[in-house]
């Protein structure tokens, strides 16, 4: 999805938030901001992947891969176990847990996304089993 889809459902989202459950600035910010910022794992993948800084290349590149896809990506803040450690940092301070609820829509609009398209298989969703599939499959996985 491209990110100005992600800004406009996750400025709705927080505001929605805010103003139903009477959130904090602050609350509704960290929820709208988390709903976009996760996706920065995208552009560390990009120069992991290209060794390219460039925001805009990383932008093209992704926008083309996702049109045709030929193995699911690993994108680490979209991760079932990235999720879960941003719950347990909740615990420390609760503003996480804001973040949480930010990332977890991003996350459910991602897969209604690629569900829609026939294309749940772009992406790997879980750190462990990417690690496990790349052993075992290291052509198709890496």
């Amino acid at each position: 999805m491209l990110p100005r889809h992600h800004i406009i459902l996750g400025a709705i989202f927080s505001f929605l938030l805010f103003w139903l459950f009477s959130l904090t600035l602050l609350q509704a910010s960290l929820i709208f901001l988390a709903s976009i910022l996760i996706d920065f794992d995208h552009y560390l993948w990009h120069i992991q992947k290209k060794k390219d800084l460039s925001l805009r290349n990383a932008y093209l590149f992704l926008k083309k891969l996702d049109k045709n896809p030929t193995k699911p990506l690993m994108m680490l803040f979209h991760t079932i176990e990235f999720h879960i450690l941003i719950a347990l940092l909740g615990f420390l301070w609760m503003g996480f847990f804001y973040i949480l609820i930010g990332m977890a829509f991003h996350s459910i609009i991602d897969l209604l996304y690629f569900g829609k398209r026939n294309m749940i298989y772009i992406r790997e969703f879980s750190l462990i089993r990417y690690l496990i599939l790349k052993k075992k499959y290291p052509k198709k996985y890496f």
